[in-house]
């Protein structure tokens, strides 16, 4: 099974005030990562205050130096947007920023991963209101789209169900010259956060490959986060093992909590994911 590995930026989070996204970027290469997913809040002095946006908003120009001085690494940028929970305005400034950002940081393949940490009451899955979300998520799809970035969307607080079913109509209204999202599959996200907790192991076996664009490796017991790669409530040797046999060969990146140790457990995570897929071969 040949995964690219990779690390999501907030792992190193708490590591930015004293050294820098580039020392990072630079550490995750030597360790032989061919990936890294550039979170929000985690972009050092790549992202600036706009406003009274509580979201940082990436600095194009600083990414584009970023993506020169690794042009091995593959790289895309994951933003907060309630794209679940409300109607978006794709004409708005955050969104130019966002495309102009992509477009900087991997010109070869742009691409704008949003996660919706928007609090939630009930499960999104009446036809109405998925249509209604679905409208939205197409108008932004069709503008970044229009601009050469593709979009992908991770399941957090909503059932994967809701997601792809928003993904479904939302595709029926793009035109041909437009891909439809793609999906960034967290499995912990279906078991620790999700307000009707989902079985990983059926999306593994379920989810068409063609829709995901990758997938996060973290861990949780009985529901809550814990640090490391460790036994827990995913089990992550079978699930795996299941991504192989359909031939998965994506990216595959590691989120686990930050800390000043976040190498240390980066280390370790990749020792035991590396002994997993030597099974699976």
């Amino acid at each position: 099974m040949d995964l690219v590995l990779g690390a999501v930026s907030n792992c190193w989070g708490a590591l930015l005030p004293g050294s820098s996204l580039e020392a990072q970027c630079r550490a995750a290469e030597e360790r032989g990562f061919g990936y890294v997913e550039l979170r929000q809040r985690a972009l050092g002095a790549c992202e600036e205050k706009v406003g009274d946006d509580p979201r940082p908003w990436p600095l194009p120009e600083r990414l584009a130096e970023l993506r020169a001085a690794f042009p091995n690494l593959g790289m895309n940028l994951a933003l907060e947007a309630p794209f679940l929970a409300d109607r978006l305005d794709p004409d708005a400034p955050y969104f130019a920023r966002c495309a102009d950002a992509a477009l900087a940081l991997s010109p070869e393949r742009p691409i704008l991963r949003f996660v919706d940490l928007t609090p939630v009451k009930a499960v999104l899955e009446h036809d109405e209101a998925i249509d209604e979300i679905a409208g939205s998520v197409a108008d932004l799809t069709v503008l970044l789209g229009r601009r050469g970035v593709a979009v992908a969307l991770e399941n957090s607080l909503q059932p994967m169900a809701s997601l792809r079913a928003v993904i479904e109509a939302a595709s029926h209204r793009l035109p041909d010259s437009v891909p439809r999202p793609l999906i960034c599959w967290d499995p912990v996200n279906q078991l620790q956060v999700c307000i009707r907790p989902e079985d990983p192991m059926a999306t593994a076996a379920e989810i068409p490959l063609d829709e995901l664009f990758m997938f996060h490796f973290k861990q949780c017991r009985e529901r809550k986060p814990i640090g490391d790669m460790g036994e827990g409530d995913v089990d992550w040797p079978a699930l795996l093992a299941v991504m192989a046999r359909r031939g998965y060969s994506g990216p595959a990146l590691f989120e686990l909590p930050g800390g000043p140790d976040a190498w240390e457990r980066l280390d370790s995570g990749t020792a035991a994911v590396n002994a997993w897929l030597a099974r699976t071969a």
